[in-house]
């Protein structure tokens, strides 16, 4: 059973990075937004 936890972790690891970058992008929009006007 252990590939099953290593899949998990993986996913879990992809997940959490696609998540921080959209959430970075989100923030960066957001300054960027507030500085233009």
């Amino acid at each position: 059973m252990w590939y099953f936890a290593w899949i998990l972790g993986t996913l879990l690891a992809c997940a959490f990075g696609v998540i921080t970058a959209l959430a970075l992008e989100h923030v960066e929009a957001t300054q960027a937004g507030k500085e233009e006007h």
